[in-house]
């Protein structure tokens, strides 16, 4: 049986939240997740759904606890446990939380609430190598892409040229083009952009053209930070690194992690030049909770007789450094 948290439910969540797992990185990074503030939180309508489950009998419990953002499409998996009460009740087994009886049961009444809500698509990020990956494949999620996640836990600012400047809302239109011309079709879908009006953003022009976007999101424990580069400006993506890392220098007390998606891989010995390491890989995995129903189409020719041609899409000319020749 599985039902919203309830108060009742505060010391079984305790317990669980201690062999769980995050499933959403930057939040478990960068915010010190506690699932019971979320859970407490979730009760007065809060951004993080709390449910709990137990089998009939009582031998097995957990809890699920979801992120939703503010007119988003997607939710996160922020936080999910389950095991035998037995093992609950016992505080030093060295059980993970990771029980598929547990689990399916709770991903599959995760779907159906955020499908209540309104929301397309639920997003776990796992280890590519770890117990839960197998269970959300059970489960039907799929994977959509993978990411790196670098750390870098100090830094000696350098002298270095003011090459960035912070983000305007004059560059948004530019900020939107330059995702959609370097995150896969695919991947969008389950990839926002990174909010605007949330974190610091810098970017790097040239020639009147948009290069770079560099987002950055402070939280209390970490930042986490997510590059946008045009491929052709990939020469300075040294350059580029730098110049964040001098505006926005990590400390032992708070460092910095890079998200690199694999589509973005040739960041990445960018990012070991600059004295980065890999923290981890994970997959991301998505299930959609909609499914587009087939349209019957009518008759080509009454389409045709009553339907206008619609105007092709623009051409969006891709920014394009300016060659040296070509001012010969």
């Amino acid at each position: 049986m599985i039902r919203p948290f309830h108060l009742r439910d505060l010391a079984l969540v305790h317990r669980l939240s201690e062999r769980g797992v995050s499933l959403h990185t930057e939040s478990a990074l960068t915010r010190n997740v506690n699932p019971v503030r979320g859970a407490l939180l979730g009760i007065v309508g809060g951004e993080f759904p709390t449910f709990v489950w137990k089998s009939e009998d009582r031998s097995v419990v957990g809890f699920i606890q979801l992120c939703l953002a503010e007119d988003s499409p997607l939710a996160h998996i922020l936080y999910l446990s389950g095991m035998g009460e037995t093992a609950v009740s016992q505080q030093n087994n060295g059980d993970t939380g990771v029980d598929e009886h547990a689990w399916l049961p709770l991903l599959d009444q995760a779907v159906v609430e955020v499908g209540r809500r309104g929301i397309h698509s639920l997003v776990a990020e796992v280890d590519e190598i770890g117990p839960e990956f197998p269970i959300l494949r059970r489960a039907g999620f799929v994977v959509y892409t993978r990411q790196d996640i670098w750390l870098l836990p100090e830094y000696v600012p350098q002298n270095g040229a003011e090459l960035l400047r912070p983000r305007q809302e004059s560059d948004d239109w530019d900020i939107h083009l330059l995702y959609a011309n370097t995150v896969p079709r695919l991947v969008q879908m389950v990839e926002p952009m990174p909010p605007l009006d949330d974190g610091t953003g810098w970017v790097l022009r040239e020639d009147g053209e948009l290069a770079a976007f560099v987002h950055v999101l402070d939280g209390p424990a970490a930042t986490w930070m997510r590059l946008f580069v045009h491929p052709n400006a990939e020469a300075r993506v040294e350059e580029i690194l730098s110049a964040v890392l001098h505006l926005k220098s990590p400390k032992l007390v708070h460092p910095i992690y890079c998200c690199v998606r694999r589509y973005q891989s040739w960041i990445q010995g960018s990012l070991a030049r600059a004295g980065f390491v890999l923290w981890g890989s994970q997959a991301v995995m998505v299930k959609h909770t909609v499914h587009h129903a087939p349209k019957p189409t009518a008759e080509l020719s009454l389409i045709r007789d009553v339907q206008p041609v619609s105007p092709t899409t623009p051409m969006v000319r891709p920014y394009q450094r300016e060659s040296v020749n070509s001012k010969q």
